[in-house]
């Protein structure tokens, strides 16, 4: 690969803001420190940005459609029944993500170059390593945190999905899986996929182009997804898990590790919904 840099040896104002760093071939890599991982993650980023034709609004809209639609299914859905709960929960954020979905084949790349998507096996393999670490370090720090936490304050609100007790064994298993599983692919496709690559797409000439910076993209995603789940309490383990998650999408340049470590994260709380 070409160093980052032009012939000029002033940084490219066609690459991320944040890619001026060491040439991208093997002897450089072994002197940064920085793996081969992390280098596939940068060259990702230049691929999407040629063709990537939408950005911070387009972002704002997907995670404005995903906002709304919980706010107005809290305003109609008023019954207990457990189907009425649990599609009631899938729909906003099915519909967000079919929208970043839509968004990424008509102004963009497609999913596959937008979003990291793996194009191979061990492309594959290497973002499943990746989210499991990650995943895992979300785990145990969100563990820490949350025992900590809760041997300080006592919780005067009900815990969220509370009701679950009395579902029926069916719908206890579709919103166990919804957790486990769709809940982290939509929320990665909005927060890790669309919202991440309309930050990372702020460059120089740009203005506010320091929002390109790898670690303000990290730190926005993370806030605004901690932010999102709307738990107060939970709010130091969820921005957390947030940092953690973010890692993986950062070292990888791809939706499918962050996507692993969001459902190694959702685990532990997919199973208290499965023996509640």
């Amino acid at each position: 690969m070409t160093d980052p840099r032009s012939d000029a040896g002033q940084p490219d104002p066609d690459r991320p803001s944040w890619a001026g760093m060491a040439p991208m071939n093997h002897v450089q890599q072994q002197g940064s420190g920085l793996s081969e991982t992390y280098w596939r993650a940068e060259q990702a980023a230049l691929e999407r940005r040629s063709g990537q034709r939408w950005g911070l609004p387009a972002a704002a809209l997907v995670l404005g459609l995903n906002l709304v639609g919980f706010l107005m299914l809290g305003l109609v859905v008023t019954s207990d029944a457990s189907a009425v709960f649990v599609v009631g929960i899938m729909i906003p954020s099915l519909l967000a993500t079919g929208l970043a979905v839509a968004i990424s084949m008509t102004r963009g790349n497609g999913p596959v170059v937008d979003f990291g998507l793996p194009r191979s096996t061990p492309e594959f393999l290497g973002h499943l390593r990746s989210g499991l670490a990650w995943g895992g370090v979300a785990v145990v720090g969100g563990l820490l945190l949350a025992l900590i936490l809760l041997s300080g304050i006592e919780l005067d609100d009900p815990m969220p999905l509370g009701n679950v007790t009395d579902f029926a064994v069916g719908w206890k298993i579709a919103l166990a899986v919804w957790i486990w599983l769709g809940a982290p692919i939509c929320e990665e496709v909005m927060f890790r996929g669309m919202l991440w690559g309309a930050l990372e797409k702020r460059t120089r000439p740009m203005p506010m182009a320091w929002l390109g910076n790898r670690w303000v993209v990290l730190a926005i995603t993370a806030v605004l997804f901690a932010i999102w789940h709307r738990e107060w309490w939970r709010f130091v383990v969820l921005l957390w898990g947030g940092f953690a998650i973010g890692i993986a999408r950062m070292r990888s340049g791809s939706i499918v590790a962050s996507t692993t470590a969001h459902s190694v994260n959702n685990t532990l709380p997919a199973l208290v919904i499965l023996l509640a």
